[in-house]
């Protein structure tokens, strides 16, 4: 922890990102004052955790985890977090169990084991933390902020009482803003830095777009892939000996609903019911009249779902309302503001808002304050040079991630191709050469050693070179095939510069020729042929690699008949039937 400083800061929003900024801080020693429109949650030992309805799971991955500990506030969290080291696919037939190779053995997936709580707990945890750790940071509920002023030479926070009445977001995925009453007096509090956790409708980023001069803006992508959903608690108990610790899927494509389950510390499982808002099966869920007909859905929809499911659980799934995944959003420009005595910075979904699919929305906001608190060290604890180094280091970040992200949401076959695909190559390309060709994205985007604009460079680079050396094979090897190979290692030890060194060793030990021979001999065997059919006497070539190039007499250049073909040509006789 840092000596004490005589710095100041108000943080808006006292969602995870925002009370783990507040633990940086006064680990640094500053004052640190946060606001939120909110009521707080219950406790994170409250026995309602355990009902399996409070709000939408999200998992820690490598990212949230590390930014975690390197506050010393992960261990509050795993106490009350569930692990997941796999997958259960459930279906009417039986159950297929894939389970994940454990971090630290050979082959392992991931270097660390993937944590699941609610949102809302995760929130409970950090505020736990603060009240016993950090007395003298002070977290004020129900009160909003009502704008801020960035004209002098601090920023000034104008905060007022929020008359809300409710508790935390109940689905920790698009919480509506809270009302803020005109009529209560308004409080000035200007402060060295001001920290916008505030989420998708950040008000801190709307005074920092209005403000004069300011050339940052927000970008609202139009949701082409739009999906509805409905959380129903899932008892594993009821069915003895089925696995707790693994993420569990459905799926009904006909009727196009899916679904997902996560664990809780419990023991019960969160499932998600996904399905689009344009579909029958979305119009049946949301006007079900009775639990019995939510039974009744289920046993047509997703049967498998039925022996974990209990009457009270279908009762409230049918009163409750249906939920919305957030739309794509980022900030176009800087994320921060520079005055002359203090400075303003975002943070969280307030700079960038992706769908939950991966999870990263909650652990990019946690990591967030881990480069807030590098940008701090490096600049000495100044707040205007720290919030300028923190836009430099973390904007364009933000930005790769909702690229990328949306990159997985296309709607439709085509969409769902062009997700499988690359992940599918990549999976097969990183077996193969780890040394040349990183990990799938998927996985890239939950490891912390990898930035998000870092992972998005190098992908587009891998894609590159593949794609050159492919078009240099392809093209080589009509006229010459065992030219093909040279061409593949100078485009790829060349291309764009990436990999050259890696590709130089990999090709001086045998492996480029191993890797292209072993796909290219079948090419070959059919290049041959053909020339063989166009011209017979090079069958005395036996054993050799041979080209269009290697073609003579009336097929050579110079003897070129009309429309390119050799004086007196014919068509093959297997092409024949086809040319006429």
């Amino acid at each position: 922890m840092s000596a004490a400083t005589d710095r100041s800061a108000a943080i808006v929003g006292a969602g995870p990102a925002g009370l783990l900024t507040a633990i940086m801080l006064a680990q640094r020693g500053w004052s640190v004052d946060v606001f939120d429109a909110r009521q707080p949650p219950p406790k994170p030992s409250d026995p309602l955790w355990g009902a399996g309805e409070r709000s939408y799971q999200l998992g820690l991955n490598g990212r949230g985890q590390a930014s975690l500990r390197e506050f010393d506030a992960f261990d509050r969290i795993d106490k009350y977090s569930a692990s997941v080291n796999g997958r259960l696919s459930l279906s009417e037939k039986e159950p297929v169990e894939t389970r994940l190779t454990p971090p630290g053995q050979p082959g392992a997936e991931k270097t660390y084991v993937t944590r699941v709580l609610q949102r809302d707990r995760l929130q409970s945890c950090l505020l736990e933390e603060v009240t016993e750790c950090y007395p003298h940071v002070r977290v004020n509920f129900g009160v909003a902020a009502a704008g801020v002023d960035l004209t002098g030479a601090r920023p000034v926070l104008r905060t007022c009482a929020s008359g809300s009445d409710e508790g935390g977001a109940t689905d920790g995925m698009e919480a509506e803003e809270c009302a803020v009453d005109a009529r209560l007096d308004l409080a000035e509090r200007p402060v060295d830095l001001l920290v916008g956790a505030d989420g998708v409708r950040s008000s801190i980023r709307e005074s920092l777009c209005q403000a004069a001069g300011s050339t940052t803006r927000t970008v609202r992508y139009a949701n082409t892939n739009e999906r509805r959903y409905k959380t129903l608690p899932l008892h594993p108990s009821a069915v003895p000996g089925t696995p707790t610790d693994l993420n569990w899927g459905a799926r009904n494509k006909k009727l196009g609903l899916g679904m997902d389950a996560l664990p809780t510390a419990e023991g019960e499982m969160v499932s998600v019911l996904l399905f689009k808002p344009d579909s029958p099966i979305y119009k049946r869920i949301e006007t079900l009249p009775s639990a019995q007909a939510a039974r009744g859905l289920l046993e047509e929809a997703l049967p498998e779902l039925l022996p974990y499911v209990r009457d009270g659980d279908l009762e409230r799934f049918v009163k409750q309302p249906v939920g919305r995944l957030p739309s794509f959003q980022l900030v176009e420009g800087p994320i921060h503001a520079s005055l002359t005595s203090g400075g303003l910075v975002l943070l969280g979904d307030a700079i960038k808002a992706v769908k939950p699919y991966f999870g990263q929305g909650a652990n990019s906001a946690l990591e967030d304050v881990l480069v807030l608190r590098r940008c701090l060290d490096s600049c000495g604890d100044d707040p205007s040079t720290s919030a300028a180094a923190y836009s430099a280091n973390r904007a364009e970040d933000a930005r790769a991630l909702v690229s990328i992200s949306r990159g997985f949401d296309h709607p439709g076959l085509l969409g769902t191709a062009r997700f499988l695909l690359p992940l599918l190559l990549d999976i097969q390309l990183h077996k193969a050469l780890p040394a040349l060709f990183s990990p799938p994205l998927l996985r890239g985007l939950q490891d912390e050693r990898y930035t998000f604009s870092g992972l998005r460079a190098t992908k587009r680079r891998e894609r590159l070179v593949l794609i050159a050396a492919v078009v240099s094979i392809i093209g080589t090897a009509a006229c010459r095939p065992m030219v093909a190979v040279k061409a593949a290692y100078i485009a790829s030890g060349v291309g764009l510069g990436y990999g050259a060194t890696k590709f130089m060793r990999f090709a001086s030990s045998g492996g480029l020729s191993t890797l292209v021979l072993s796909g290219f001999r079948a090419l070959q065997v059919k290049l041959r042929d053909l020339v063989l059919r166009l011209d017979p006497s090079l069958a005395e070539e036996e054993g050799k690699a041979l080209g269009l190039a290697d073609l003579r007499g009336p097929f050579s250049k110079g003897q070129r008949g009309r429309g390119g073909r050799p004086s007196g040509w014919q068509w093959p006789p297997w092409r024949r039937n086809k040319a006429s």
